[in-house]
């Protein structure tokens, strides 16, 4: 879980960071994401693929036509096992290519890092206790459709792919999250 502080230390360095951009000249951005999730998840039958529903949030500033900069919070949902449910949550950096398809339409890639905070918590038939987690560090990446709506507003339909944590809990190395929507406002 995220304290207070560390909250409240996010949330200042997106406000400066907006009003740096937006006193440089450069195009800051803020979108929410909502879609499945899917990871492969080790259980007693053998492995599964286990889904959810998830969202994020981004925002950023467009650097130039083709490249821009991004930090997210994401929540990944809750994938059931046997005997627990498994929450993944997090926080990332990444870096986005943008190329002109139509006057429109773009296709993106993005790569960069993310923090990622899976929470085990035993269910039916086990004595309540704290939950087990594990934080792991790694890469983030994704693709993405990009439709401009209007000139401050586009659609994008996305794949994320983010690295978890394969040794304290009972998923592989990744959770992948296929956003149905993502709305982008530019400022």
């Amino acid at each position: 879980m995220f304290k207070p502080q560390i909250r409240l230390a996010l949330a200042t360095i997106f406000c400066c960071a907006a009003k740096m951009t937006f006193a440089a000249g450069l195009t800051s951005f803020v979108g929410f994401g909502m879609g499945n999730t899917y990871a492969n998840v080790n259980s007693p039958s053998g492995q599964v693929v286990s889904s959810s529903t998830g969202y994020h949030f981004v925002a950023g500033s467009q650097i130039n036509p083709m490249f821009a900069v991004e930090a997210e919070y994401f929540d990944l949902g809750q994938f059931a096992i046997s005997n627990a449910n498994v929450a993944a949550k997090g926080m990332g950096v990444s870096g986005l290519l943008t190329m002109p398809v139509s006057g429109m339409l773009s296709v993106y890639g993005r790569a960069g890092m993310a923090r990622l905070e899976t929470t085990i918590t035993p269910t039916a038939g086990i004595a309540p206790t704290t939950a087990l987690s594990d934080t792991v560090f790694g890469l983030s990446y994704g693709y993405g459709i990009q439709a401009d709506v209007a000139s401050n507003a586009s659609i994008c339909i996305s794949w994320d792919r983010y690295k978890s944590s394969a040794l304290a809990g009972p998923f592989t190395d990744r959770i992948d999250m296929n956003s149905s929507v993502l709305l982008i406002l530019r400022y």
